[in-house]
């Protein structure tokens, strides 16, 4: 994750927000629509505790801020915040739009939703069209 610090379009996503603590990529493969995953772009860090107290107002502001846009633009009943790092230790937190049709309203997400492979992507234009709409949101 380190290395994709920066980058405007991942084999993930795509850049929509580019702060002074963090930056955020709307998901190609997104398990619901909207996923957003914001990265502190600090120095490595694994765990919130591990920032400073200016680093972790500044990376929580800007989480909060990319959370807004995209509850504004997706309009979910209830937006899941998770810091998890399993699979990638570097400190970040995926924002899930759960809508009201949500397949698992009121409960945790599905065994396997952060499985990509098993997550179908958004067409080219869909993705841009969708991450230019969220840049505007984040700009305004």
């Amino acid at each position: 994750m380190c290395a994709t610090v920066g980058a405007d379009e991942t084999p993930h996503g795509v850049r929509v927000f580019d702060g002074r603590w963090a930056e955020a990529n709307l998901a190609s493969r997104p398990m619901r629509a909207g996923y957003t995953v914001v990265i502190f772009k600090g120095r490595h860090v694994a765990e919130p505790w591990e920032l400073s107290a200016e680093e972790a107002a500044g990376f929580w502001s800007e989480v909060a801020h990319v959370a807004r846009a995209v509850e504004d633009c997706y309009r979910p009943v209830k937006m899941n915040w998770l810091s998890l790092g399993n699979g990638v230790p570097h400190l970040h937190v995926h924002l899930v739009p759960r809508p009201l049709d949500d397949q698992r309203a009121g409960g945790p997400l599905e065994e396997g939703a952060f499985d990509v492979a098993a997550t179908e992507p958004l067409s080219p234009e869909q993705l841009h069209a969708e991450a230019e709409t969220l840049r505007a949101r984040l700009r305004s």
